[in-house]
């Protein structure tokens, strides 16, 4: 569990919230909710041990039994599935501690770590690595590729999922399905409602909030507030505690007035002095209550498209690839007016292939790509940012867009998307992930397209923007294509669903809670065994983990067959040998006629063969032992 007692955080000369005293259960699964900046991350970074409070205390469980997300991934050349089992801290020590025996030869520290690795089995946490793996889109052949080999997506990735392994009682989460697909989201979400830790998720996806955690805390105001229920419940209690205040504030306003007017009315009188007196102490003791702020709530839309034909686009028998490698293949479909369609699929199916075809940045390989007289696309991809020049302003960017334009209409056009002042008028480069999305938003509403096509538009955003993009695509008067993990904004926006799969492209007969059943049943259905109590593993991975960790068990056994072969031949020859002694010193001859000496020599020599029989043996039973307990 984690206990806030009377904490307080600073960073810098801020103070993020001060004497704060929370308690999060075992097992309690929690939202870390707030604006940018409010100190999220920074409960987290003194959670573990990053960042020294300014005053309290944090209770914490040890620091190998919390697991978080790691930040920054070296590129090294160690395999996917290694640096996943890298995350269980009682495994590498039990393989660090194994790794010094050998080193120093030491037959004890040997066993000892042979045994701890038995209790573990390894094989069963590799099975486990895997299926963690397999679940967050990982192939199988990616499980023995280094590190090094992944985007830098995948890596966060392989983060999470060296995070999900973790034997840990506390798991902190920062934004983890950012670089995740629908697929992996939807896994995730039944991977975190099954284990047993207590978990903290900081996160801008509502639904995925609403479905995983059980309490909310607020980090607003210079405090945190403990709210019951998921991200849905505490809006509404959020909201109701908003307009008890304002009606308090105004009843306040009201009782006020009333004793202040009362007060100027009848002090000078003599006769009301008294009760003027009594009503100016009800003002002071009346406690003012200060009216909710209420946070003005960003909002944009899409202008309306100069030209919206019914028929946009249209496909025949399409062919889309790179290269040699087909990806998908007979497609056809039609694009009309008024269209508003989410595009499902498994990582790696083909999705972001359709939506570049669509936008004319992937030529096809076959087939006919038809588009409508007067079509006017507006693409978003997480590429798309990286195309922001970082050395030029939005400002500078609209204006390529509208050379003719006059510069207080830009101003103001960008003031819309919360570029006002100066920043509108600063380099794109050092702004965050979300101001760049922001920016290429704008740069997309100012040139009024009739088709949005839309690859993940929400990854770098906050709530506050997914929810102004969810209200003005739900108003946007063209069509749509959308592809994205956020159900929220896939159900606002969309009543229509493709899926992608098995180099096909389909309409989805049923909505998203159909296609999160689909997910979840297929993986059941690819053969995956319980590899613990709540991960699963495919059959051919199970057998081929298995194949590896038995290969890397019989090297392991292989010094120690050797060892324990040479003794039994050492002991047979000795056996041999104290039998022909026995027999010798048994027959009366031996003892005349010969050396006088030879009577001592033999039993000396009987007496350092049975020393030599006795070690052997024990060094042989101790060597056996060590080859079971690795069996």
């Amino acid at each position: 569990m984690l206990r806030l007692l009377d904490l307080t955080l600073a960073r810098g000369a801020r103070v993020l919230y001060r004497r704060v005293s929370l308690v999060a259960a075992p097992g309690e699964r929690i939202g870390l909710i707030g604006a940018n900046g409010c100190g999220k991350s920074s409960l987290f970074a003194a959670v573990l041990g990053e960042l020294a409070p300014e005053a309290g205390a944090l209770e914490t469980p040890p620091p190998e039994r919390i697991a978080h997300v790691a930040q920054d991934i070296v590129a090294s050349d160690t395999a996917a599935l290694q640096y996943v089992l890298s995350g269980h801290a009682p495994l590498m020590r039990a393989r660090a501690a194994l790794a010094r025996a050998q080193h120093d030869g030491d037959e004890h520290g040997l066993a000892q770590a042979a045994a701890a690795l038995a209790d573990l089995d390894e094989g069963a946490l590799a099975a486990r690595a895997a299926a963690i793996m397999h679940g967050l889109g990982f192939a199988a052949s990616d499980a023995q590729r280094p590190v090094a080999a992944f985007s830098g997506g995948w890596r966060n990735r392989l983060a999470l999922a060296r995070a999900l392994l973790c034997p840990a009682d506390l798991l902190l989460l920062d934004e983890p399905t950012n670089h995740l697909d629908l697929d992996a989201v939807i896994w995730l979400e039944s991977w975190l409602k099954r284990q047993s830790a207590t978990a903290i998720v900081i996160s801008h996806d509502r639904e995925f909030l609403d479905r995983m955690t059980e309490t909310t805390w607020l980090v607003a105001d210079g405090t945190i507030r403990r709210y019951a229920g998921n991200y849905s419940a505490f809006e509404s209690a959020y909201l109701e505690q908003v307009r008890q205040q304002d009606a308090a504030a105004r009843n306040y306003a009201r009782t006020a007035a009333h004793l202040q007017q009362f007060v100027h009315r009848f002090r000078a009188k003599a006769t009301k002095a008294r009760q003027a007196q009594s009503r100016l102490k009800m003002l002071e003791r009346l406690q003012a209550v200060e009216p909710v702020r209420a946070r003005r709530q960003w909002r944009f839309e899409f202008f309306s498209p100069q030209r919206l034909p019914e028929r946009l686009l249209d496909t025949e028998a399409l062919v889309l690839g790179y290269g040699d490698r087909e990806v998908l293949s007979g497609v056809t479909l039609t694009v009309r007016a008024g269209d508003r369609i989410g595009v499902l699929g498994a990582n790696g199916a083909g999705k972001s292939t359709l939506v570049k075809a669509i936008a004319g940045e992937l030529a096809p390989l076959a087939g006919e790509l038809r588009r409508g007289q007067g079509l006017a696309i507006g693409y978003f991809a997480q590429h798309q940012l990286d195309r922001l020049r970082a050395d030029e302003s939005p400002l500078a960017h609209l204006r390529r867009l509208a050379p003719d334009e006059r510069e207080q209409v830009l101003r103001d056009f960008l003031g819309r998307f919360r570029f006002s002042g100066e920043l509108a008028t600063s380099p794109v480069g050092p702004m965050s992930g979300g101001e760049k999305a922001r920016c290429a938003l704008a740069l997309l509403v100012w040139q009024r397209p009739n088709l949005l096509v839309l690859d993940e538009p929400t990854n770098h955003l906050d709530m506050e923007t997914r929810e102004a993009l969810t209200v003005a695509l739900s108003t946007f008067e063209g069509a749509l294509l959308l592809v994205s993990h956020d159900r929220h904004l896939l159900r606002a926006a969309t009543d229509r669903l493709w899926l992608v799969e098995g180099g096909r492209v389909a309409e989805f007969d049923g909505d998203l809670e159909d296609y999160a059943a689909r997910v979840l049943a297929g993986r059941r259905g690819k053969g995956e065994a319980e590899a613990s109590s709540a991960d699963t593993i495919s059959r051919r991975d199970q057998r081929r983990l298995q194949a590896l960790e038995r290969q890397r068990l019989a090297e392991r056994r292989r010094p120690l067959a050797r060892q324990i072969e040479a003794i039994e031949a050492e002991l047979s020859a000795i056996g041999e040998a104290l039998q022909e002694l026995d027999a010798r010193l048994a027959a009366p001859d031996f003892y005349h006629g010969g050396p006088a000496d030879q009577v001592a020599a033999a039993l000396k020599r009987r007496g350092e063969l049975a020393a030599r029989q006795q070690t052997l043996e024990a060094s042989w039973l101790e060597l056996t032992t060590r080859l079971e307990a690795l069996t």
